[in-house]
């Protein structure tokens, strides 16, 4: 009896030792800040394939996946660690917003054995990982481009960014047809773009693979009338959303969620966007918000393979 008792406890042991070992560990993401807010949100991008280093003793490192996440395991014993990115592994010119000082420095104990350690860097590169393309069902010989929705009331398509910058061709070319108010829009210089994941959805896109789902662009371009109408509202601003919920963008896709959507708002004075705002597409009607609209017909697609890899 005494026997079968020892070799209990000896198990016991056993499996305490073996749950200790593997009960110390750090876990965390790492984000690239698209919209340069200094926080954590959102908007922001995750890096994948940074690696992760923890040292002590030892060296301890773990890579991120295409949600920017890390998991680490740590010595089966309490010890103090510093932690840092990989610089190889991250944007040439990247700075830290958290942490400042770029490294965590942090001490396990046998009541403290679990960590999390989020970073947030900043890169001129975060903005630029991205590009567009809207094609859609209907060829629209006003603007010499496919468009992404079915019937004769809406229609736009172009692209965004195509070589992931804003040099040629001033970024790409964007337009946008109203037939019932008879109004083309056409973004001919744009300058900015930001890309991240939408909230409450899968992060990133199917086909092609991107790590985000969204992006946002703008810039100036003229909103003219056609069709009869004279209107020439001459040089306009403006600043758009397209989403890539899915493949196809509409139909055959699975559900209202999972449809793209798209958002437009164009206006003529950049010191007040919303009570200048002589176009706005979205499923609102109110101009001071973004609430992007689904389309009917086509398809939004983010591009990332052609871009820069941080």
């Amino acid at each position: 009896m005494r026997y079968l008792r020892d070799v209990f406890v000896l198990s016991v042991c056993l499996v305490a030792g073996v749950t200790g070992a593997a009960a110390w560990h750090v876990d965390g993401h790492v984000y690239c800040d698209a919209n340069n807010s200094g926080e954590i949100d959102a908007g922001d991008l995750p890096l994948a394939n940074v690696v992760v280093q923890a040292t002590d003793a030892g060296d301890y490192s773990g890579n991120t996946d295409h949600a920017g996440a890390y998991h680490i395991e740590l010595s089966d014993f309490p010890d103090c660690y510093t932690m840092t990115l990989d610089g190889s592994t991250i944007p040439a010119d990247a700075s830290y917003a958290l942490p400042l000082s770029s490294s965590y420095v942090f001490c396990a104990t046998d009541a403290e054995y679990v960590f999390e350690r989020d970073w947030l860097i900043q890169s001129d590169s975060c903005a630029g990982l991205c590009w567009l393309t809207g094609g859609g069902v209907k060829f629209e010989p006003i603007t010499d481009t496919n468009n992404a929705e079915h019937g004769p009331k809406i229609n736009f398509g172009g692209n965004v960014h195509p070589s992931c910058s804003a040099e040629p061709g001033g970024g790409g070319q964007w337009n946008h047809i109203d037939h019932v108010l008879k109004l083309h829009f056409q973004g001919r210089d744009i300058p900015d773009v930001r890309c991240g994941n939408v909230p409450g959805i899968p992060l990133g896109s199917e086909s092609p693979v991107t790590p985000f789902n969204f992006i946002e662009y703008q810039g100036t371009g003229t909103l003219k009338g056609i069709k009869g109408n004279k209107v020439d509202h001459g040089t306009v601003h403006f600043f758009a959303r397209a989403e890539d919920r899915n493949e196809p963008g509409s139909n055959g896709a699975k559900d209202g969620a999972l449809i793209d959507r798209y958002f437009l708002r164009v206006y003529t004075n950049p010191g007040d966007p919303i009570g200048s705002t002589v176009l706005l597409f979205d499923s609102d009607a109110d101009s001071s918000t973004v609430d992007p609209r689904t389309i009917t017909g086509g398809n939004l697609q983010l591009h990332y393979s052609s871009c820069p890899a941080p």
